[in-house]
């Protein structure tokens, strides 16, 4: 799939994770959540963003569809940039993945930046 189709994922990282958005795709609204995992407690002294994924810490996405009988989960995965994901009629594709220490659980403008996006692979 070429890049250009691709619609950009409006997440705003200075917010913080875990983050949900919803968006209207195609005849759907899906809910995008991002969350981080961090195991290595010594990447939280960082001063710096985190290039995700790395030893100790990534950025997992999970993908759900709104539905008249409730929400239905379509993806759960952990991101790893530049690699092409497919969520049932979804494509989605990441690019950046730098989340500083203190936007886990926490906002503010401290250099974070998710750059992600979403086309549809076939209409919903």
């Amino acid at each position: 799939m070429n890049t250009s189709q691709y619609l950009r994922i409006p997440i705003d990282a200075d917010q913080g994770f875990p983050q949900a958005i919803r968006i209207a795709l195609g005849e759907r609204i899906y809910v995008l959540s991002t969350y981080v995992n961090v195991t290595d407690e010594s990447l939280l002294r960082s001063t710096k963003p985190l290039e995700l994924p790395k030893p100790g810490a990534f950025l997992a996405l999970e993908v759900a569809a709104e539905e008249s009988a409730g929400t239905r989960i379509l993806f759960r995965r952990k991101i790893v940039p530049n690699l092409e994901y497919h969520a049932h009629e979804l494509s989605l594709k990441f690019t950046e993945l730098l989340v500083h220490p203190r936007n886990i659980n926490g906002s503010g403008a401290f250099g974070s930046k998710l750059v992600g996006g979403v086309a549809l692979r076939w209409a919903s």
